[in-house]
């Protein structure tokens, strides 16, 4: 007999609780936003078996002080994840489109063999994140700025 899965935690677990350690803010303190009656209730959405609502995203993020992109944004590094074989049949498909001939296909697919998928999808997925961080300090710089209005 099989284990159940435990739910994976939402992306946006980490930003949220380093923000709430910032402040003192505590899971029971968070009940009204999610509407329940107990911590271990909210728990249920930090842990990744209840999903938020758009509405419970705007509330939290209303009370932490965070942008609601928080959210956003952690879901989309989530989806983005790149896997390698998607990443080579993208640049076959890229090859066929391009009408590249067949030197420069087994070229390319050399160099891209040598490198090796997995670099690849490594390096995009460190380009990504330098990217998302360099963002999410200009949100940052952006909500402090109208909040000091």
């Amino acid at each position: 007999m099989t284990q159940p899965t435990q739910p994976t935690p939402p992306p946006w677990v980490k930003t949220v609780q380093s923000v709430m350690k910032k402040q003192g803010v505590k899971q029971r303190d968070l009940l009204h936003i999610f509407n329940v009656k107990s911590q271990g209730a909210v728990s249920h959405y930090f842990s990744g078996r209840n999903s938020l609502s758009k509405n419970q995203i705007d509330d939290l993020s209303k009370f932490l002080g965070i942008s609601r992109n928080v959210f956003l944004e952690e879901q989309a590094k989530s989806a983005h994840e790149l896997d390698t074989a998607s990443l080579t049949e993208a640049f076959q498909t890229l090859a066929r489109l391009d009408n590249l001939s067949d030197e420069e296909i087994i070229g390319f697919f050399n160099v891209y063999e040598k490198m090796g998928p997995d670099r690849v999808a490594e390096v995009y997925d460190v380009l990504y994140k330098i990217n998302q961080s360099k963002q999410e300090q200009l949100n940052t710089a952006i909500h402090t700025l109208k909040k000091a209005r």
